[in-house]
């Protein structure tokens, strides 16, 4: 689990506008958190300063603009010494089609999320990559056939509110 700051009631109405529209206005935000628009930025400036806000991002509807395959690919190391997963994952940092990538644990080392152009340019990739980094020892590699729910923020309310007692 990792560790996590507090934060208020107000910082989380805060995070979850932001979540739902990162351009939106300090006057809306404060109408949203309950809050007059100078302690509102305040707030919204020290979750940033404190990187509880990390960055703002276009939402791109990719196949408007491209034509592209998403891959997820499952890989296993030969050998788990730091030097060689801090090599791994360097190489996949390098890697500008690696979109996502997470250490798991089970039956795999890591899952890596890959956009590329076809099928044919992912298995060059695949190739480079492997021949690069002579530690990774198999890939499973899993073509997404369609999304079918798109991240749209994290569900801060469950994670940071009490669980509410059920009735029984």
């Amino acid at each position: 689990m990792r560790k996590s700051q507090r934060i208020d009631r107000i910082d989380l109405k805060i995070l979850t506008a932001l979540q739902g529209a990162g351009r939106i206005s300090n006057l809306d935000l404060a109408a949203k958190a309950g809050l007059s628009a100078s302690p509102c930025h305040t707030r919204h400036r020290q979750m940033e300063k404190q990187k509880i806000i990390r960055g703002y991002r276009a939402d791109i509807d990719l196949a408007k603009v491209a034509e592209h395959v998403e891959i997820l690919s499952f890989v296993t190391l030969h050998k788990h010494g730091r030097a060689q997963q801090g090599a791994f994952e360097q190489l996949i940092e390098d890697t500008p089609q690696a979109i996502a990538c997470y250490q798991i644990s089970g039956n795999f080392d890591y899952i890596v999320h890959f956009v590329c152009r076809s099928v044919g340019d992912y298995v060059e990739l695949h190739h480079q990559l492997i021949e690069q980094d002579p530690n990774i020892a198999s890939v499973t590699t899993n073509v997404i056939m369609s999304e079918t729910k798109k991240f749209t923020g994290y569900p801060l309310k469950e994670l940071i509110e009490p669980a509410e007692p059920r009735g029984e």
